[in-house]
């Protein structure tokens, strides 16, 4: 097919999408997989190899996702039903008072999120975002609260190492990781306010009600029980302990992250730390944690430890499966050649090189879904035009941030954040593209700006 026809596949085919879910009320995991399997049908896909497809790209999804989204989903529930979730939102809103405590958790996520997978930070959150959204009295807006804290995570996920996408990117692009720190912090701050102050804005235009007590569990009979501090617990445990609960995965993840930029390969120190540091073991780490000194320690017997971890399975299953349909979508989608097609036809254009780099790496974002993979995809690509630009390191380090910052837009049905984040939160889907999306797309174009002006400021460095 033509690169125009594969273009306007890859279009008709999120719009598809998008109104089977929207319009049609269809649950998003078969919205994805019908989408999914006609694109390859009528990209000419042989019959044969259709289902194959299809499971390729759900194992390849699930393969990363299963095992981080079900540990950090029992790690937040044993934060919530310990009442650590509780103990940390009263902390909160002593500290900063109620009405700045959407600062105050965007401030959190930010500095939380610079050294763990955007996915695994989000779940863990989940508790606590919840717990001090379940405080206030009155007609609470779950966006309020939900909004700034995925945003500042998000944000930091796609401009700042030591994240996967823009570390990889930066490798690609032959840019300097240290420069792309340092210069990435100005548009990450910057980018991280104004999405505070859009959350805001959106929230009170937009409305999603506050989950109920006992509904991420539905269908458990386990959630109203394990939320009875009755079991021999010596009241709510202290925020130190909670804290510690909380940290100790994400700092496992930041020190594997940073044992692998800093130390040589074969070095045992690296292959321990990068061990332990792997999400999913640093994670299973934490959950055995919060399991001896949230629960068996304060009383807790084995059954309830039991009770508590199943507990938190049922949303979890949404989420994976939803996760891993979007993973297919993107898998067709790349296999069909409409990511190509669009990078194909970007390039083409002789755009300026800031404006090329943040627009493949937004079209390649809303086409497949994940940020990560949008950014390794369109360095290559970008990489040569900075070497016959003749383009010094400090240039070529902003030019890898700006692909970051375009990762961040255009985020919708076929992300796995988008999920993640909207069932933990009960988010309709509709309010979650009004806001969420929204959000994504403005903060990234705030982000374009920035980085704008300050590439005459690192031409002079």
């Amino acid at each position: 097919m033509s690169p125009t026809v594969l273009v306007l596949l890859g279009l008709a085919s999120v719009a598809a999408i998008l109104v089977l879910i929207i319009r049609a009320r269809a649950h998003p995991f078969i919205a994805l997989l019908l989408v999914s399997v006609a694109l390859a049908l009528v990209a000419g896909v042989p019959l044969g190899d259709v289902v194959p497809l299809l499971q390729e790209g759900m194992g390849k999804t699930l393969g990363s996702v299963a095992l981080i989204v079900t540990l950090g989903a029992m790690l937040g529930k044993i934060v919530e039903l310990s009442g650590g979730a509780e103990v940390l939102a009263r902390a909160l809103l002593r500290a900063f008072g109620e009405r700045r405590a959407p600062w105050a958790l965007g401030a959190a996520s930010f500095l939380f999120g610079i050294p763990v997978f955007v996915d695994v930070a989000t779940i863990v959150l989940v508790p606590i975002v919840l717990a001090v959204a379940r405080r206030l009295p009155g007609r609470v807006n779950m966006l309020t609260y939900a909004l700034p804290t995925v945003m500042a995570l998000l944000t930091v996920h796609v401009v700042l190492p030591p994240h996967p996408g823009i570390v990889g990117g930066a490798e690609l692009m032959g840019a300097d990781v240290g420069l792309v720190l340092l210069i990435g912090l100005v548009p990450a701050v910057l980018m991280w306010l104004f999405a505070q102050v859009l959350s805001g804005f959106l929230a009170g235009r937009i409305h999603s009600a506050v989950p109920a007590e006992g509904t991420l569990a539905a269908g458990t009979g386990n959630d109203g029980g394990a939320a009875q501090d009755g079991e021999g617990h010596s009241g709510a445990p202290g925020v130190g302990l909670v804290l510690t609960v909380i940290l100790v995965p994400l700092l496992l993840i930041m020190a594997g992250t940073v044992s692998a930029l800093v130390l040589p390969e074969g070095n045992l120190l690296r292959d321990v730390l990068g061990l332990v540091g792997a999400s999913p073991m640093a994670l299973l780490i934490g959950v055995l944690l919060a399991i001896w000194s949230l629960g068996l320690r304060r009383g807790w017997g084995a059954g309830r430890v039991e009770d508590v971890l199943a507990a938190a399975l049922p949303a979890t299953a949404a989420v994976i499966l939803i996760t891993g349909a979007g993973g297919t979508f993107g898998h067709v989608l790349a296999s069909t050649g409409v990511a190509a097609a669009v990078s194909d036809v970007l390039v083409g254009t002789g755009l300026p090189i800031l404006l090329l780099a943040w627009l493949l790496a937004a079209f390649i974002r809303a086409a497949q879904g994940s940020a990560t993979v949008s950014t390794l995809t369109t360095a290559p690509l970008i990489a040569p035009m900075t070497v016959s630009a003749g383009l010094d390191a400090p240039q070529v380090a902003l030019v890898a941030v700006t692909i970051g910052v375009g990762s961040m837009a255009l985020s919708h049905v076929n992300d796995s954040l988008f999920w993640v984040w909207s069932r933990y939160f009960q988010v309709p889907t509709g309010a979650a593209l009004r806001s969420y999306t929204v959000a994504t797309t403005a903060t990234s174009i705030v982000g374009l700006g920035i980085v704008a002006l300050l590439w005459p400021v690192v031409a002079l460095l």
